[in-house]
């Protein structure tokens, strides 16, 4: 009896200790595959495409089979809007955006990003999901996640983001291979679209 209340107490001491350790950061996110056949600079827009639907949603996979109209171009992936317009649509509240494009990764290898959203957020890179966080919550910024590129060019995105009601927040930071300091947010001339 005495040497099975020691073993449950240590199974349980262990137990803890196991949940309390800090969590171990994800592998590095590779595979991502480039666009094929790589897009000309004559084919090419600046900024994100962005298409809206309107509702009132929990969850970013609420969005699929809803009905969406075209909106003004994402220029940039540092929104803080707080209360205001979400993005470039016509609403404060409710708002559903699929944001499709290109991505510039100028040079190989692996670059730190991190997203910020309020509230869901999917974000896929070259093919792969490199972050979501599907539901609602207030402004929550992911952990670093490393993404590593093998062929310097255009990669494409998709961004599937909601806001639900108040407050507004969807910021995409990045650094580059060897880069050292904090994280800034991706810069313009590293979106486009097609024409």
């Amino acid at each position: 009896m005495t040497t099975r209340v020691f073993r449950n107490l240590a199974g349980t001491v262990f137990a803890i200790t196991v949940a309390l350790a800090p969590a171990a950061r994800a592998e590095t996110i590779s595979g991502l595959k480039p666009a094929e056949p790589q897009p000309t600079a004559e084919q090419l827009a600046p900024g994100l495409a962005v298409e809206y639907t309107y509702a009132i949603m929990n969850h970013v996979d609420e969005m699929k089979g809803r009905k969406f109209e075209s909106g003004p171009p994402i220029t940039h992936l540092d929104w803080h809007m707080g209360s205001g317009i979400v993005l470039t649509s016509k609403a404060r509240e409710g708002v559903g955006a699929r944001i499709t494009g290109f991505v510039l990764f100028e040079k190989a290898g692996t670059y730190g990003l991190d997203v910020t959203s309020n509230d869901g957020v999917r974000v896929e890179i070259g093919g792969k999901i490199i972050h979501e966080d599907p539901g609602v919550h207030p402004d929550t910024t992911s952990d670093r996640i490393d993404v590593k590129i093998d062929t310097p060019g255009w990669y494409p995105i998709t961004i599937m983001y909601f806001q639900k009601r108040y407050t507004a927040t969807l910021a995409v930071r990045w650094i580059g291979p060897g880069e050292t300091g904090k994280l800034a947010p991706i810069p313009p001339k590293a979106l486009a679209r097609r024409k």
